[in-house]
């Protein structure tokens, strides 16, 4: 029998002192998980810490995603449904999952932003804009550790992004990585599809910050960005990327507090990651 993992992870220090990611993550815990076993990552809700090595925060989200690492690598799962939190909380899994699968691993980074700063070139210092560079292997030293084996920029696509800093914008160009913008997938979705298909991988991950969707029809996001996917286009993406491919992890980050009860996209979204 697969063994599979449902993790809670409602870490927040990314986006500095606002803590709607983790109350939004405990919004899905009670709204959609009830019933579900669920693994929980001990997140501090003390205000954030000061910034060391350039990261806002820096104690906590250190010693959270150490925590995470270890909660995972115990339990050995080989598919993993992430609930979190900001975008930050994706990192164990996802160097977890391509650990595992020796590379054989391509991730789909669905999202408005980039999230690909370094400390460096971050002007917020905040880690939920770092954490796909971490991933790929830069920033931070001993954050960078926890996300060995790193990901190869050829493992990447990027969906919906469409505010970017320059220096995001020169990385993903210097590494040639693969992007579908909003305007690409409304056009034809299944050339997502055959990017991935391209890709030769015989596994993929789905992160999913919400913030790709369209504010007007979505608006339950911290960081909302114009001109998002419609929620139509994005369900039919999602579903046939369930369908044709071998999802070994998903994760769904960045809701803010609706309180308007259940959402049907959350529901579906949910109920595919508890499946895996």
């Amino acid at each position: 029998m697969k063994k599979h993992m449902n993790l809670f992870f409602p870490q927040w220090q990314g986006g500095g002192q606002d803590l709607s990611t983790y109350e939004g993550a405990l919004e899905l815990k009670h709204n959609y998980c009830q019933g579900v076993k669920l693994a929980e990552v001990a997140v501090s809700t003390a205000a954030v810490s000061a910034a060391r090595h350039n990261i806002v925060g820096y104690a906590e989200i250190f010693r959270q995603l150490a925590q995470a690492k270890d909660l995972i690598r115990q339990t050995q799962p080989e598919t993993i449904f992430t609930v979190g939190g900001g975008c930050d909380a994706d990192v164990a899994p996802i160097a977890y999952l391509n650990d595992r699968l020796k590379g054989d691993l391509t991730v789909l980074w669905f999202d408005a932003h980039g999230d690909m700063n370094t400390p460096a070139s971050s002007a917020s210092r905040y880690f939920y804009g770092m954490p796909l560079r971490a991933l790929l292997g830069e920033g931070e030293g001993e954050i960078v550790k926890l996300t060995q084996p790193h990901l190869l920029p050829a493992q990447l696509i990027m969906l919906g992004v469409r505010d970017l800093d320059a220096a995001e914008k020169e990385y993903i160009a210097d590494q040639n990585i693969r992007v579908f913008d909003v305007t690409a997938i409304e056009q034809k979705a299944d050339s997502v599809i055959e990017a991935v298909k391209m890709k030769g991988s015989a596994n993929i991950y789905i992160h999913i910050d919400l913030d790709v969707l369209d504010f007007v029809e979505f608006p339950h996001v911290p960081v909302p960005a114009p001109a998002g996917m419609r929620i139509n286009t994005f369900k039919e993406l999602l579903k046939k990327l369930d369908q044709e491919f071998k999802l070994v992890g998903l994760g769904l980050f960045e809701y803010q507090n609706s309180g308007i009860g259940r959402i049907d996209l959350l529901a579906d979204i949910i109920e595919i990651g508890v499946r895996l």
